[in-house]
């Protein structure tokens, strides 16, 4: 049978738990700040064999949204400018303009064309998700190169360049 001691300590137990159980994660804006910061900061790839393909994506968190640079090329081409990124779900749906423009290539800055591709978190990289047809396939790889860190070399691929 429950005795007074029993109730009370049910009772402290409860009241311990209870901000836990009221605790509501942010929403709205304040959500979106959080997630942007996440994405926030200097991202790259490269490649030394074959193509030798590079890539940079430079992120500011700017409220719900980010800004900021890209540049994305191989030895033979390659294509820079601005971003703006918008959060929704976890991805980051970026939007790009172009500071040379050619045909295939987004506008010329400051006219941003539509969404196409998106960036998604993976433990401490960035995926880089581009349009493909009626969805979006897995690109890049970035990797933080904050205060000058070089991204690792992605090696795939290289044997086949070496024969």
């Amino acid at each position: 049978m429950a005795t007074g001691r029993d109730f009370a300590w049910f009772a402290l137990a409860a009241l311990l738990a209870l901000p836990a159980c009221t605790a509501h994660p942010p929403t709205g804006a304040a959500a979106a700040a959080a997630s942007v910061a996440e994405f926030a900061g200097d991202w790259g790839y490269r490649q030394s064999c074959g193509w030798q393909h590079s890539a940079h994506l430079e992120l500011k968190a700017a409220g719900a949204a980010v800004t900021g640079s890209w540049d994305d090329g191989t030895q033979t081409s390659g294509d820079s400018g601005q971003l703006l990124g918008s959060l929704r779900e976890g991805r980051l749906y970026l939007r790009f303009c172009s500071e040379d423009v050619a045909a295939g290539k987004p506008g010329a800055c400051p006219d941003f064309g539509r969404e196409s591709d998106y960036l998604t978190r993976e433990g401490d990289t960035l995926v880089w998700f581009r349009a493909s047809g009626t969805g979006h396939q897995p690109y890049l790889k970035l990797h933080p190169t904050d205060s000058g860190r070089a991204p690792p070399d992605d090696t795939r691929g290289c044997e086949d360049a070496a024969d």
